[in-house]
């Protein structure tokens, strides 16, 4: 029976250990923390979405991604994740997409990868940080024991409280491997506008657009949150990834918000000037009334330079043109991204150039890597514990067979 070590037990982790074993390996599970999964139980704001039924490559970014990340994708794809959950007693829930468990609960999903953990026989190692692994001839030695294959699976760094530390980076870094900087990624998105302290607690459905040097690079649709430091919301948490890296060159981010995406800019004026002709009598501020929370629609004005006062049938055409710029047009410069506490996965981490097809080193025979280590972050919506799945199922099944 090959000894197998696997090194965190997240949710790639675990996946690797049941693959592992379900293939006659002998399986233990060193986990840092008092009790494994102790991430997946944050994730979907404790509802654990733990796949997607539109899955694609595009999903995801990597700095080093050459073919690999659709390859571990479509070996244990979101069909098949569906399937192994049903099989261990999940009943999916689909819900604009995303797979949940039928009761929206992440205590149930860990559950049940628990009890099929210990149907199998894994030895769990919790309350166990290993901070170092030795190799030789081609055997590995973790705390006094032996195995022919290891799975690191630690994570990254974000959301550290959960045991997500770093510490893997370092053991990859001991075996030679090249670690594309750590960044904190689903995250906000931060601002120095001022007027940003005036609109905390706004919440908008819109349209992000993210702007590097100028150029437009991809657009995120969704509620937004505004707060008083930038902006958060999943549609912000999409575009923060790119946004750090951009922010780490030195490049300048801008996003522009489209707060009415329904109607165009001419549209968007036209709809205006037939709303004066029905109330112009009413004030300025009156008129988007029924349009737009009443704190926006201050800053749509004051950034339009209407008066808050003045009667609707006296807004310029000037006035309106500028008033529509500002509605589907609100810029604003980024200049920060939430921190590794703030955030929910990692970008970064060991280059994809450095594994080969089952996410095993190329550097070291039966050194093999899982989830969020590698230089790989899915959006929101299910597609980071997707790449947990695939990726924890690809090293598993290698590190068993191969």
């Amino acid at each position: 029976m090959r000894k197998i070590a696997v090194i965190g037990g997240g949710a790639s982790g675990l996946m690797a250990a049941i693959t592992a074993a379900r293939s006659g390996a002998g399986v233990t599970v060193y986990e840092k923390n008092d009790r494994v999964g102790k991430k997946i139980l944050q994730t979907g704001n404790g509802k654990c979405n733990y796949t997607n039924e539109d899955m694609s490559a595009e999903k995801f970014y990597s700095s080093t991604d050459n073919g690999l990340i659709e390859k571990v994708i479509s070996e244990f794809d979101e069909k098949r994740v569906i399937s192994f959950f049903e099989e261990l007693g999940i009943v999916p829930r689909k819900r604009n997409g995303g797979i949940y468990p039928y009761p929206e609960t992440a205590t149930a999903v860990l559950d049940v990868l628990r009890m099929e953990v210990g149907r199998l026989g894994v030895r769990l190692r919790e309350s166990n940080d290993i901070s170092d692994i030795k190799i030789k001839d081609g055997v590995f030695y973790i705390s006094g024991e032996k195995y022919e294959r290891v799975i690191i699976s630690t994570g990254g760094k974000s959301a550290p409280k959960t045991g997500s530390d770093g510490e893997g980076y370092r053991i990859a870094k001991k075996f030679g491997h090249k670690i594309i900087k750590p960044l904190p990624a689903l995250t906000q998105l931060k601002s120095d506008m001022k007027l940003f302290k005036s609109i905390t607690g706004v919440r908008a459905e819109a349209s992000l657009s993210l702007y590097i040097d100028g150029k437009y690079v991809r657009t995120s649709h969704g509620e937004l949150q505004l707060v008083d430091y930038g902006l958060s919301g999943i549609c912000s948490f999409e575009l923060s990834s790119i946004a750090v890296r951009t922010l780490d060159k030195g490049q300048k981010c801008e996003v522009i918000i489209n707060f009415f995406e329904d109607y165009p800019k001419d549209r968007f004026i036209e709809m205006m000037k037939n709303r004066i002709s029905l109330h112009g009598e009413r004030t300025a501020e009156q008129l988007l009334t029924g349009l737009f929370n009443k704190k926006l629609a201050v800053i749509f004005l004051k950034q339009s330079s209407i008066d808050l006062n003045m009667r609707a049938d006296k807004i310029t055409d000037k006035g309106l043109k500028s008033l529509a710029e500002s509605v589907t047009a609100f810029r604003v410069p980024v200049t920060a991204v939430g921190d590794f506490n703030k955030s929910q996965v990692t970008c970064g981490g060991i280059s994809l150039f450095e594994v080969n097809g089952n996410l095993e080193s190329k550097k070291i025979k039966g050194l093999f890597f899982a989830g969020e280590i590698l230089d790989v972050d899915g959006i929101c919506g299910g597609y980071n514990l997707q790449w947990a799945w695939s990726s924890g199922y690809c090293t598993g099944k290698a590190a068993a067979v191969d």
